[in-house]
């Protein structure tokens, strides 16, 4: 599969903030699009297709996933019953590289996925090298039980990381389960979901 090489900034500097939080990005000090002219563009106005394009960029990226692989992913939310906004979250959220990210075992969603491409994690006990394997509720995922593994998560302070209130972890032994899914207060709150909902829509 194709990987984006592009620089990761160039979208939180169009958006004016850091969409992964990450204190020392180049949008804190210019919060405006890279480029000569970038301060200029601080306060343009975007049509209403533009806007929905941005919303639907922050969170792909958010995401590290590419075009086809997130379309796909809306399309299937559509064919589930009940709110497809939610369930497309829900979809997102439940990626198997999510899950190491917010349990703390990688720094970011992108050392994530080389985690699991790399064969460090384990879902209910077998190695999945998949990044965007979807698990289910009662699902558990594991830091393989060797030193190279378990060392990164260490190196990486998994022990203090804000886990969301849908998997429990269990620190002495590397381990967190999906307890329940999701809700929308578990995603972040510049999310404009809808906004993607209407852009698939046209």
């Amino acid at each position: 599969m194709a990987t984006y090489r592009g620089r990761k900034t160039d979208i939180c500097r169009t958006v004016g903030y850091d969409i992964w939080g990450r204190a020392k990005s180049p949008a804190t000090k210019r919060a405006y699009p890279a480029g000569q002219h970038g301060p200029n563009l601080k306060d343009r106005r975007q049509s209403e297709y533009g806007e929905q394009l941005l919303a639907k960029q922050v969170i792909r990226r958010y995401y590290n996933m590419l075009e086809k692989q997130f379309s796909n992913t809306f399309k299937k939310a559509q064919r589930m019953s009940g709110n497809t906004s939610l369930n497309f979250l829900r979809l997102l959220e439940l990626r198997l590289a999510t899950a190491v990210w917010r349990l703390g075992y990688a720094k970011t969603v992108f050392q994530a996925r080389q985690m699991v491409n790399h064969c460090h994690i384990l879902v209910n006990g077998r190695v999945v090298n998949i990044p965007s394997f979807q698990l289910k509720v009662g699902d558990v995922i594991e830091v393989r039980d060797r030193e190279v593994s378990r060392g990164m998560a260490r190196a990486n302070h998994f022990e203090g990381a804000a886990v969301p209130a849908y998997i429990e972890s269990d620190v002495t032994n590397f381990k967190g389960k999906i307890s329940s899914l999701p809700e929308r207060e578990d995603f972040p709150k510049f999310f404009q979901e809808q906004q993607v909902v209407e852009y698939y829509a046209r």
